[in-house]
């Protein structure tokens, strides 16, 4: 699990840790609630977390009554964010608006943010995001979690927690960028929650019962993932010229998108380390294409699946990337099954099987703080399944790529020295 204040919060370079509630600023309809769907009941067990590191320059005055009425016109719009699991009779949960708030998470760091970037290992970024599993008392756990940590030299981390259940990591996107933009004193303008029902329909009536979803034993209001291997992270950035581009001769002439290159690399490296059981199944999860810009807070990510039958540590790269771009769609299958069981049956999604998450076309370093655009940005999944994880998104260089890994512990250094021999890391 991720670090809680159960863990020793505090401890480590961000020490100082104070803790306070915050939310919106005009009171929810009485009685009012929130319906999750089928979808999302599914990534119940999942938190997305996400790190925004700003210079000294850009973010030194900016202060914690800044940054907390910035929330207020944020959650003025989505209030619903602020609220608390509660179960029905039939034991489905939903969310009722009781404006309980979002908890807000301030801490220091002893280094620069000079000296914090210089480390190779970005999943350091990981204490920079204050994490809190919902649970085990539902009434009364946030949703959300916001960390701020002042570095020595007046810069400044913006960390968020995000249950899954809500929305995907398109809508955290979403609403980070407004926030952003409360910060630096633009006005903000309505989202739109899309509160009406979604179905994800399948184009093909025979589809088989989705593999990219695996149920797990009860966990009951203590939403928490379990394994029975202990998990380790690891982030790093790449170039795309120089470590990606010559596994893949034929990029630039067709056009393959480099996650697809990427995901085929880093597929063939863990199956090396994984000799008996191969991935010969792996999970994709990306932006809807049909959704020109995410709008609202909402699960709508594509879920597809990737099935070859042959060994893919001796495939070529060229083979798994055309098999990667003839993925499966699976939502309709997934969110039929969170519906059937009313929520009251456990999943995992991210890692039920070797999950690959193309975030390259989110707008990281649009979430600018008085017109100014983060140094780094971190992203990562909390609650992944023992199968592993693999999050590719934007650098603030355009022509790199940040890789962040979820991996069995057991795994981690023998996929690394894989990543070394073909050049993806530096020997």
């Amino acid at each position: 699990m991720g670090r809680s204040q159960e863990q020793g919060q505090g401890q480590g370079p961000v020490y100082n840790i104070r803790l306070s509630t915050v939310g919106a600023t005009r009171p929810s309809k009485t009685g009012a609630t929130r319906e999750p769907t089928g979808l999302d009941l599914a990534m119940k067990l999942h938190y997305l977390k996400a790190a925004y590191i700003y210079s000294s320059e850009t973010a030194r005055d900016l202060t914690v009554k800044h940054v907390k009425e910035a929330m207020f016109m944020l959650f003025d719009q989505i209030a619903w964010t602020t609220g608390r699991f509660w179960r029905r009779d039939s034991g489905r949960p939903y969310i009722k608006c009781n404006d309980s708030g979002t908890r807000f998470v301030e801490g220091q760091c002893n280094l620069t943010v000079e000296e914090w970037l210089s480390k190779p290992d970005r999943s350091i970024d990981e204490v920079l995001v204050y994490h809190q599993p919902i649970g085990p008392e539902l009434s009364f756990s946030p949703l959300i979690y916001v960390q701020m940590t002042r570095f020595k030299c007046g810069g400044l981390a913006l960390g968020l927690n995000w249950a899954h259940i809500m929305g995907d990591s398109f809508s955290l996107l979403y609403a980070f960028n407004f926030w952003a933009k409360a910060m630096s004193g633009e006005k903000i303008y309505t989202l739109e929650t899309s509160d009406g029902i979604r179905r994800f329909r399948s184009p093909n009536l025979t589809v088989k019962a989705p593999v990219s979803i695996k149920r797990v034993d009860p966990v009951g209001d203590l939403w928490i993932t379990p394994n029975n291997k202990k998990m380790a992270k690891f982030s790093f950035n790449l170039s795309v010229a120089d470590q990606v581009s010559p596994h893949f001769p034929a990029y630039g002439d067709d056009q393959t998108q480099v996650f697809e290159i990427l995901a085929g690399i880093i597929w063939k490296c863990i199956a090396k380390v994984r000799e008996e059981p191969e991935p010969l199944i792996v999970t994709i999860i990306r932006k809807d294409p049909n959704m020109l810009k995410p709008k609202g807070i909402r699960n709508s990510q594509v879920i597809s699946s990737v099935h070859v039958d042959f060994p893919v540590g001796e495939a070529t790269v060229e083979e798994l990337v055309k098999r990667i771009a003839e993925a499966t769609d699976e939502r309709c299958g997934i969110d039929e099954i969170g519906e059937s069981c009313d929520g009251n049956l456990d999943f995992v999604v991210y890692g039920a099987k070797l999950t690959f998450v193309d975030l390259s076309e989110l707008g990281f370093y649009e979430a600018r703080v008085m017109g100014k655009s983060p140094e780094s940005v971190y992203y990562n999944v909390e609650g992944v399944g023992e199968e592993g994880l693999v999050v590719v998104f934007p650098a603030k260089n355009s022509e790199e790529r940040v890789v962040t890994m979820t991996l069995p512990e057991e795994e981690m250094e023998s996929v690394k020295l894989e990543f070394k021999n073909c050049g993806l890391i530096a020997p």
